[in-house]
């Protein structure tokens, strides 16, 4: 049986490989080698963002078999986290200020009560115990209230105020910002998601889609539905747009902007990490058997929700690392930019098997590649399959410039080239590159 399992896996693996060699193959032929690279080199800090989102759908659904589906605003928030710590308000009577701060305040509270939720739930057995259990549950209460008013206290000292600087200098606002987005993490699944762990299946996936359009107007309420973008001064120079060379091809110099090499080595670092976690640490031990029966991990003593928590907080803590980051290559801060974003995470983590960490990563790496080389067709005219074409008589130059006109250029499909691709693959893997098959039915 083990052999089996690994000349099967042997074999998938030989197919996707064969499957890249030949797609670059094409583009090598066509193009040239320097070419091939240049959108490879795009395509994989794209790929590494998308990864650690689709880390976070993955890691949930392996745990509760939830979508999560808010997943991407988690992601959404991040970026307004560090924003809100360096730009002042528009206006001296501005309300989002006090929006923001009562909004993390909940998020700490929420946070904390289920940090102290083993200790403050312990029950002993009596008259005497049932009232020490009821002390330390309002204990509990006043250390959750007293911390998230301390930390509101904090954030509304630090927020900027109309017409100056920032306080806090942009690292220390994004340490801060990945804080509250695992907060958020948590208060997702404590208030939205833990009431109906019993329900049927399709009751949380309607919450979370729900969940994520609460989300975009809790933003838009607060900071506005205009895009925005991290102000140049406060910017640290680590993430500039300085190129990094990578390899020279005869006269051509690839290279990488400092931001995505940066981004593509944190990332991969951070995978490394997650995995040793998973599979090195008690949390992480505690966790899988969570995943894979919750019930008779309960009752081998492990706290089941508060390890469904934690795999609340991790996900959206690897979301809120890179999401400044992504800001930072260009793309706008605004309420729905998470919702693009989380759609490819979560094909990311269909096509590499829901549920499967690992699978998760790969899948984001494919994903991310795909979606970087699809304009590259938008220039077909200029491959050299196309004079062959032409020389056969199969298409026409007038022809092919009409088809562009009516239905435009493949780099405004990229969403759906990236998720036919992930259809294409589960129509004949329906578990995805790396999932299992369950035993268990929706």
């Amino acid at each position: 049986m083990e052999t089996r399992k690994g000349s099967t896996g042997w074999k998938a693996a030989s197919i996707w490989l064969g499957g890249f060699v030949a797609f670059a193959l094409f583009v090598i032929l066509n193009k040239d080698l320097a070419t091939f690279l240049r959108y490879l080199l795009l395509g994989l800090p794209q790929g590494a963002v998308i990864a650690l989102i689709a880390v976070g759908y993955s890691m949930v659904y392996g745990i509760i078999q939830l979508i999560n589906f808010a997943h991407g605003e988690v992601f959404m928030f991040a970026t307004y986290f560090v924003l809100m710590f360096l730009v002042a308000p528009e206006t001296p009577d501005a309300v989002g200020p006090r929006l923001i701060t009562a909004f993390v305040a909940l998020l700490v509270w929420c946070a904390l009560w289920v940090a102290l939720e083993p200790w403050g739930r312990a029950r002993l057995s009596g008259g005497a115990g049932e009232e020490r259990s009821r002390g330390r549950g309002l204990v509990r209460v006043g250390l959750a209230t007293t911390g998230a008013v301390l930390v509101a206290g904090l954030v509304l000292a630090l927020l900027p105020k109309y017409g100056s600087k920032p306080i806090l200098p942009f690292f220390v606002a994004y340490a801060m910002a990945i804080g509250f987005a695992a907060c958020l993490g948590v208060t997702m699944d404590l208030l939205a998601y833990r009431p109906l762990r019993a329900s049927p299946r399709l009751i949380p996936l309607i919450t979370a889609i729900g969940l994520s359009l609460f989300l975009q107007n809790i933003a838009q309420a607060t900071w506005g539905s205009a895009s925005r973008f991290f102000p140049a001064d406060v910017t640290p120079a680590i993430f500039s747009g300085k190129r990094v060379p990578i390899v020279r091809i005869g006269d051509t110099q690839l290279d990488m902007s400092q931001l995505d090499a940066l981004i593509l080595v944190l990332a991969v670092s951070l995978m490394v990490i997650v995995q040793l976690f998973i599979l090195r640490t008690r949390a992480g031990k505690a966790m899988r058997a969570c995943a894979q029966d919750r019930t008779t991990a309960a009752l081998m003593g492990i706290h089941v929700d508060r390890f469904v928590a934690l795999a609340f907080a991790l996900g959206a803590g690897l979301a809120a690392v890179v999401a400044p980051l992504y800001v930072l290559r260009g793309s706008p801060i605004y309420p729905q930019m998470g919702y693009i974003v989380g759609i490819l995470a979560f094909a990311s983590a269909v096509l590499g098997g829901i549920g499967n960490i690992t699978g998760a990563m790969l899948g984001g790496m494919i994903i991310g590649i795909i979606y970087s080389f699809v304009p590259l067709f938008d220039a077909f005219d200029t491959f050299r399959i196309f004079g062959w074409l032409e020389e056969m008589g199969w298409i026409t130059r007038a022809g092919y410039e009409r088809f562009v006109t009516e239905f435009g250029r493949p780099g405004q499909y990229q969403l759906g080239v990236a998720y036919a691709f992930m259809i294409l693959v589960i129509v004949f893997k329906p578990t995805g590159l790396l999932g299992k098959t369950s035993a268990k039915r929706a």
